[in-house]
């Protein structure tokens, strides 16, 4: 969905544009949680990497709908045309492909049934993703948070929970996240994906997004409690004040130190994959503000997508790819994150941060 602004996105372009990239080379009762799913025989039947890593990534993929019936109360390209829905998915289908990832959170998916349908759609259907989706709370775009896994997850769930905005009398939750269990190497982790509200210079919105952070910090620290690890990835629609971005984007908010900082103390806190990139790459969204449907330099480029990774798990990082090289104008207008994790201490974990 289009950077600073939640609802309006742009009209399909009328032709195949050429975007240079290479020059520029986001309390338990509280949780509404359903009884762990029980595998089947093909979750059964997947395996981790005969390597022992594990490749985690995110993206959002901009109104991966169906193109039929309801979409919401927000326009966009594909809204009620099928057809185009489907060349869509296809293409989405084959970016995915390239992140060989073992888990792919997604944002702005519309329902189950299209997971559904891009895990089977080439050349993902090879790969053996299973869809993991819970229904969300965003009635207004339709949009939702989904999962494909090609290792076994063990429980799904998502919080309702909400936290004061500000100084106001109001409170305000995360309509769009999900969390998904699984184990690695022995370790049980939780993937927590998310997408928050949109507009990061939108000072109207600055107490609204610091609130769903304030959510999902609860949720990290319950799960930390818990024995599991977490990581956190997605659309934060935010940027991150301590790694700047390909454009030196700085935060209205605290948004992004307030996930971080998850538990009790400085070594609980969960840690930005960002800084293993050069700043020249720190960039996962598109935002066309000239509306000539090319990128035009740093200035239409952002980090709004990030992976936070627990620290347990923080110093098997081994690898961390942003993944560009393609035409955000024909969508998805965001990049993929892939964070690749491998077995034994293969780097030093990092300094703990200072309480302010």
């Amino acid at each position: 969905m289009n950077i600073f602004d939640a609802c309006a996105t742009r009209p399909a372009p009328a032709r195949r544009v050429a975007v240079c990239l290479v020059a520029l080379a986001a309390l338990l009762g509280a949780c509404r949680q359903p009884p762990a799913q029980t595998p089947s025989a093909a979750a059964d039947s997947l395996a981790a990497p005969s390597d022992g890593t594990l490749r985690l990534a995110t993206l959002n993929a901009e109104f991966l709908f169906d193109g039929e019936g309801s979409d919401g109360r927000v326009d966009f390209a594909r809204s009620g045309d099928p057809q185009a829905a489907r060349a869509y998915l296809r293409r989405v289908a084959r970016l995915l492909a390239r992140l060989e990832a073992d888990a792919i959170m997604l944002q702005e998916v519309e329902n189950a049934n299209v997971l559904r349908r891009l895990a089977r759609t080439e050349p993902l259907a090879g790969m053996r993703y299973r869809a993991h989706f819970v229904q969300g709370a965003d009635h207004f775009t339709g949009q939702d948070v989904g999962l494909l896994a090609r290792v076994p997850v063990t429980q799904t769930g998502r919080t309702d929970e909400r936290a004061r905005v500000g100084d106001s009398g109001e409170d305000y939750g995360v309509s769009k996240n999900l969390y998904a269990r699984l184990r690695w190497q022995g370790t049980p982790l939780t993937l927590i994906g998310v997408h928050f509200l949109a507009r990061p210079d939108d000072a109207s919105r600055e107490a609204k997004r610091e609130a769903q952070a304030a959510v999902i910090r609860r949720l990290v620290a319950r799960e930390q409690q818990a024995g599991r690890v977490p990581v956190v990835l997605g659309d934060f629609n935010d940027f991150d004040a301590t790694t700047p971005d390909v454009a030196a984007h700085q935060p209205i908010t605290d948004v992004l130190q307030t996930v971080k900082r998850a538990g009790p103390g400085p070594g609980d806190d969960l840690h930005s994959v960002m800084p293993r990139v050069s700043q020249n790459d720190r960039y996962t969204a598109f935002y066309d503000r000239d509306a000539d449907d090319a990128v035009d330099g740093p200035s239409e480029l952002s980090a709004l997508d990030h992976i936070l990774v627990g620290p347990a798990l923080m110093p098997h990082l081994k690898a961390v790819r942003y993944v560009h090289g393609y035409d955000p104008a024909r969508g998805p207008d965001h990049f993929p994150i892939v964070a690749t994790f491998a077995p034994g201490e293969t780097t030093a974990p990092p300094a703990a941060n200072t309480r302010e």
